[in-house]
């Protein structure tokens, strides 16, 4: 009888060794395999903002434990501008390239805001990035002169509806709300010297963007 239970004991401790050895195993397989190298894409130089990535790229060889969503595979292509500055040997995120040219206060450079709507905003068919010409409609002509294009080449830097959110992240869809998607202010890059200008014309008359 005793014999028995020792037998069944060391069978019973065979087994128990045996499963330990194989989640044992089956762990360090896993963490073998989530620390196998990876190639994901870097700023070879740095990147200002503004600027076109597609040439200023490399590629850094990293564990896969560390990569996350945000990063480009090197087999992805990464094609567009900067929205930050990109330090050279930093990982380029997702949400640092912009499909379409960026806006970039340089230095110098000011921010104004002019009130639109959509017969003024070229039919709301604007983006930040767009460059466009600025037009003045005088509300009295015999005091204050003929309409004319006070400012051109202007850079558009924001477009806001009336409750002051993107337009372009406003819902399409939503078919109770088709204000949303229509520009009610436009913020524009300019010299100092531009800025007092168009605010000054905005008070005598009417402000309407020129389109490329």
């Amino acid at each position: 009888m005793f014999v028995k239970k020792k037998a069944i004991l060391i069978a019973l401790s065979l087994i128990l060794a045996g499963g330990l050895s194989f989640f044992q195993y089956q762990y360090f397989k896993s963490m073998a395999e989530s620390d196998k190298k990876i190639q994901v894409i870097v700023a070879a130089s740095d990147i200002k903002a503004g600027e076109k990535v597609d040439t200023k790229l490399g590629i850094k060889v990293i564990p896969q434990s560390a990569y996350v969503k945000e990063m480009y595979l090197a087999n992805e292509k990464v094609t567009g501008y900067a929205k930050v500055d990109i330090a050279a040997g930093l990982y380029v995120l997702k949400s640092m390239v912009s499909h379409e040219e960026v806006p970039v206060l340089k230095e110098g450079m000011r921010r104004v805001t002019i009130g639109v709507n959509l017969t003024s905003s070229l039919a709301g068919k604007i983006k930040p990035g767009d460059v466009v010409d600025i037009g003045w409609v005088p509300k009295d002509e015999a005091k204050d002169g003929a309409p004319k294009v006070i400012a051109e080449k202007v850079q558009i830097y924001d477009v806001v509806n009336k409750s002051g959110e993107d337009v372009r992240k406003a819902d399409k869809n939503n078919q109770y709300d088709k204000e949303s998607l229509i520009p009610a202010a436009v913020t524009l890059i300019v010299t100092p010297e531009q800025a007092v200008t168009i605010k000054e014309y905005e008070a005598k008359g009417s402000l309407f963007l020129v389109g490329y």
